[in-house]
């Protein structure tokens, strides 16, 4: 129990470090950060296991969102969630294509992808390769769920996460971006807009 629960804080301050520094203090405005947030979900739920950080990078690139911290999220997807993520976006495409639900090949797959994770001659090639063969017998109803799924997630990511990136930076530093990127520049031409020179005071009497 020890063990889980180092384990437990040990992610839990990963993600809060995460969420502050990578994002929160991110050199970026918050459509940026939220866009890439919106991306990291999205591909997560598509079944393109092996791929997703690159997806993830080239969709961050394409749409100009922030690129770092949507990769951390497609981890999501790992090998022990592969399944509990997968499976219900595979039942959600057979509703949507009215095809029936195989249950029992799932469950095969299910002990078949522990059976191989399990080994310690397992290399992650072995793991793709694996998916992937495994993945077409379920192609299209999976393909079909993942993406309705994706899509919604996406969608409820950004503007959950552009609401809570907007709020923190107003409320800590009252504007959207961080202090350290406000030009030097600008805050003395606005201190000179509100305070005169002296001198200037003194002509004007």
């Amino acid at each position: 129990m020890k063990f889980v629960s180092d384990r437990l804080k040990h992610w839990i301050t990963q993600v809060k470090d995460f969420c502050v520094y990578k994002v929160l203090h991110a050199d970026d405005p918050p459509h940026r950060l939220a866009l890439g947030i919106a991306i990291g979900m999205f591909v997560t739920f598509t079944p393109l296991i092996g791929f997703q950080m690159v997806l993830s990078v080239f969709l961050a690139w394409l749409l100009r969102a922030n690129k770092l911290v949507g990769v951390p999220l497609v981890w999501i997807s790992n090998p022990f969630t592969i399944i509990p993520i997968y499976y219900p976006c595979y039942v959600v495409g057979c509703r949507l294509l009215g095809t029936p639900v195989v249950s029992d090949e799932w469950d095969q797959l299910q002990s078949s992808w522990q059976a191989l994770l399990s080994d310690p001659a397992t290399q992650w090639g072995d793991k793709v390769r694996f998916w992937w063969n495994s993945l077409m017998d379920f192609v299209g109803p999976l393909w079909a769920g993942c993406m309705l799924v994706a899509t919604i997630t996406g969608i409820i990511s950004y503007y959950l996460s552009l609401a809570a990136i907007r709020a923190y930076r107003l409320r800590r530093w009252g504007q959207l971006m961080p202090p350290s990127t406000t030009p030097v520049e600008s805050i003395r031409d606005t201190q000179v807009t509100h305070h005169p020179p002296a001198e200037e005071n003194e002509n004007a009497a």
